[in-house]
């Protein structure tokens, strides 16, 4: 039988927004456990004293790191969106089909680095190969770290 890792802020994020990311987590824990008889009191042990210190933790970084990625507009035309894209090595291809995700989602174009990370995982989410999607979702990381 195989080991079970939990990430609490991992499990967490999954499966509140379906985000795949975990970017700028912080004091993370990783739990692994056996699957044995003593499996399920094991993780009660182990995982509680961790939930509780997520469930008391404040999201005020998570929240500032947003608010810094709403508020930096990169792009206010049709042209600097595809200049931002393009110089952070994303083809015409991906470029269009970023923007067109935006504006499906968001009713509008992408404009701010938050409204391009989005877009980018949002295209990432469509790609059937796992190697793909992660590659995708790393762009779009970089992107939002270099914002916050």
């Amino acid at each position: 039988m195989g080991a079970k890792t939990l990430g609490i802020a991992s499990f967490y994020l999954r499966a509140v927004c379906q985000n795949r990311n975990l970017w700028g987590v912080e004091d993370f824990q990783e739990i692994t456990i056996r699957h044995s008889k003593y499996a399920a009191s094991r993780f009660a042990h182990e995982a509680a004293p961790a939930l509780s210190r997520f469930a008391e933790s404040s999201p005020a970084p998570f929240i500032d790191g947003i608010r810094a990625a709403r508020e930096k507009i990169v792009a206010r035309s049709d042209e600097d969106r595809q200049d931002f894209l393009k110089k952070r090595g994303f083809s015409k291809a991906e470029t269009a089909k970023i923007v067109e995700t935006v504006l499906a989602e968001e009713g509008r174009p992408p404009e701010s680095v938050f409204d391009f990370v989005q877009g980018i995982t949002a295209v990432a989410r469509s790609k059937p190969q796992q190697d793909a999607r992660l590659t995708m979702e790393t762009r779009a990381k970089v992107l939002l770290e270099r914002a916050i």
